[in-house]
């Protein structure tokens, strides 16, 4: 090989080195599925700001082009041996961590108890945006009324869930209100994805593995 080839080579590998590897477009990104989502965060109103704490719970959404159908699920059950490792880390702020196979077993199914399971219905469309139905109805004056209206955005660079519960009605709980937001920014593999997490006074990141099935806990 000749010494010019030799250089011709050499240039065409940096030139592309040098050129970073388009993003991924999430803009149709598929949600449709059974999922565990992992969530780490610090709470800068902690003594300590040091502390990782972490929550979990699993979704179950279907997608279709006009409508999310999405169901929460706040409590996820592991085997007695797990629970005593997940509850320990939760008790000492530990950034908790499923095993490599812990996190097969996940992928393969994904025990859920119905205890404070909810159901919400988003309409709309991926170029529009999707959001949930409006609340019906309106406090009265001494009734208290709770509300979590949700919002997806779809997007080339992420995908925004922003989960806003609110109070209203009584005295002094007009404009009471916290978001959540998690921002899938990264598909990790075909069935995870990671992002930021978010809501007052808490910034951290999560994980979402989607599971082959869901299961009721025993």
């Amino acid at each position: 090989m000749t010494c010019s080839v030799l250089r011709y080579c050499a240039i065409t590998l940096l030139i592309g080195a040098a050129v970073p590897a388009a993003a991924e477009d999430l803009s149709e990104l598929e949600l449709s599925g059974e999922w565990y989502v992992l969530v780490h965060w610090k709470d800068d109103r902690s003594e300590d700001k040091s502390l990782t704490k972490f929550v979990d719970f699993a979704w179950s959404i279907k997608h279709e082009e006009k409508k999310i159908a999405w169901e929460n699920f706040p409590y996820v059950m592991f085997h007695e041996d797990l629970e005593v490792v997940r509850r320990d880390a939760m008790r000492n702020h530990k950034p908790w961590e499923p095993t490599p196979g812990l996190w097969k077993r996940i992928r393969k199914s994904i025990r859920v108890s119905p205890r404070a399971a909810a159901n919400k219905t988003l309409r709309g469309s991926r170029e529009k945006g999707y959001a949930s139905l409006p609340a019906m109805g309106a406090a009265g004056a001494n009734m208290i009324s709770f509300t979590s209206d949700w919002k997806v955005s779809f997007a080339p660079e992420k995908i925004t869930i922003q989960i806003t519960d609110s109070l209203s009605g009584g005295s002094g709980l007009e404009g009471v209100a916290d978001s959540t937001v998690y921002e899938i920014t990264e598909r990790v593999a075909e069935d995870e994805l990671a992002g930021h997490y978010s809501e007052p006074h808490k910034q951290g990141s999560f994980r979402m593995v989607r599971s082959r099935e869901r299961a009721p806990s025993n």
